[in-house]
């Protein structure tokens, strides 16, 4: 009986239509097809462009925090990736990773 109940009160979400959802979400869905290789370009990318903006932000003699900063933002993508999270996480970590240490390269280059 407890096991009939389950079944009747769970909500399928696997079939939702396109039209119902956003641009973002279905960017997502059709992401989760190549995961290991969203994976994979987001570990290579944000690990690159950390290891940049770490160099120009050292040459430059910038504040401690802008190290901090860039460092948390790759080190949270890399952790990501390796531990395999669910597409939408990885993509967020990854985008998040990009905007801050392109933003602090772009400090520290001019």
């Amino acid at each position: 009986m407890a096991t009939t109940a389950k079944t009747i009160y769970s909500v399928d979400t696997t079939h939702v239509s396109n039209q119902q959802l956003t641009g973002y979400d279905r960017l997502i869905k059709n992401l989760e097809f190549s995961h290991f290789s969203v994976i994979a370009m987001a570990l290579l990318i944000g690990s690159c462009m950390g290891g940049i903006t770490t160099m120009k932000i050292f040459q430059n003699h910038a504040p401690d925090w802008q190290f901090i900063l860039s460092l948390g933002f790759a080190m949270a993508n890399l952790v990501a990736c390796i531990a395999q999270a669910p597409t939408k996480w990885v993509v967020n970590l990854f985008l998040a990773c990009m905007l801050v240490n392109g933003a602090l390269l772009a400090i520290n280059v001019i």
